[in-house]
């Protein structure tokens, strides 16, 4: 009798995959039950100020850049490549031609016919100095090339760092940055793939109202956003809670509604659920870094919150596959201590359960 029950829910199953019922149809609600941070493998080094950029093209999660530790000459030059089917982590071959790949900003563009990762800025573990390359990673193909006609002009004095990118209708927009050891910084540079060599860069006119860098920053409509992000005084990195809004195509920014909590040193990545943008825990003044995630809506300009991330860091990689249920990825970091690395990579994933009750199974 059992094993002509559990046949009928074997064929239960199928039919719900080939007709999803009202219940499977609905969207997951990222917010409730359904919505939780997952402990995925592990990076297979400790990690931090890489920069995490989920790529469409193959569906995989990648750390570009970042270091082992805050030692001079730990610097990582390959991709580190997640592939979320399997679960396993891939040291890509590419490699980037210096150790200035710390603290770069990036996203996916379409160049020359072709979706690719672009990277911008950089310093290496220990130095003062930062580099004004612009470079590209094709996953297809596993290969790191330098735009050499087209550095980024944000980083004239050898001394800068970019603060935040967001990727609108396939150009890259770089906000802020920190000039190191001495203060941050406040432009906007757009770097269009489809323009000519040598010309791909442009300042715009807008500026940040106050000068900022590591800023947690991310599209949703029309409009980027930028939730939080640092400032420099008295020689120290200080957590803020300055939040705008930039209209890329009419270039004006505006202020909005401040996040709650001053943050910085992190990520916000857009929620497609409902085109909420999420901010990733982070900050390091106390009681920063947190778990908190800071859900900003920008239909009514007001904040809520989303389930707390596993662990409390800040300088971590992160991105998310913009197609729901919107996996959320967030790697390495450094722990609440400051000095501590991590390997730990933690997923966001919303998943509606299918009840076997339903099905006669108890």
């Amino acid at each position: 009798m059992r094993k002509f029950l559990l046949m009928g829910v074997a064929v239960s199953l199928a039919m719900l995959a080939a007709f999803p019922s009202t219940a499977s149809a609905q969207a997951c609600n990222p917010y409730s039950a359904q919505g939780t941070w997952g402990v995925k493998t592990a990076v297979p080094t400790v990690i931090t100020r890489a920069w995490g950029v989920f790529f469409p093209g193959n569906g995989n999660f990648y750390a570009m850049g970042g270091r082992t530790s805050d030692t001079a000459g730990s610097d990582l030059v390959n991709p580190r490549e997640y592939n979320p089917t399997t679960n396993t982590w891939a040291t890509k071959a590419a490699a980037y031609p210096n150790l200035q790949v710390c603290n770069m900003v990036g996203g996916v563009v379409t160049m020359g016919g072709a979706s690719v990762i672009v990277t911008v800025g950089g310093s290496a573990a220990g130095a003062t100095t930062a580099t004004a390359d612009t470079r590209t990673y094709h996953p297809a193909t596993d290969t790191l090339n330098l735009l050499a006609s087209d550095p980024w002009p944000g980083n004239a004095s050898g001394t800068i760092l970019p603060g935040g990118a967001a990727v609108f209708n396939s150009s890259l927009y770089v906000f802020g940055g920190f000039n190191i050891n001495v203060g941050m910084v406040n432009t906007i540079w757009q770097f269009n793939p489809a323009n000519a060599a040598g010309s791909r860069w442009s300042q715009k006119t807008a500026t940040l109202t106050l000068p900022r860098g590591y800023i947690p920053t991310a599209r949703s409509g029309n409009f980027i956003y930028l939730l939080g992000g640092s400032d420099f005084v008295a020689a120290a990195v200080l957590d803020t809670n300055q939040s705008l809004r930039y209209d890329p195509t009419a270039d004006v920014i505006s202020a909005i509604t401040p996040i709650p909590r001053a943050t910085g040193e992190t990520r916000a990545v857009l929620q497609p659920f409902d085109n909420t943008l999420w901010v990733l825990g982070g900050g390091r003044v106390a009681p920063n870094p947190s778990t908190q995630v800071d859900v900003y809506n920008p239909a009514t300009n007001t904040w809520s919150l989303a389930p707390p991330m596993n662990t409390a860091r800040r300088n971590f990689s992160a991105d998310v596959d913009p197609t729901l249920p919107a996996r959320i990825w967030a790697a390495g970091g450094y722990d609440t201590s400051g000095t501590v690395l991590l390997a730990l990579n933690d997923q966001f994933t919303c998943t509606v359960p299918v009840d076997l009750i339903d099905f006669g199974v108890e």
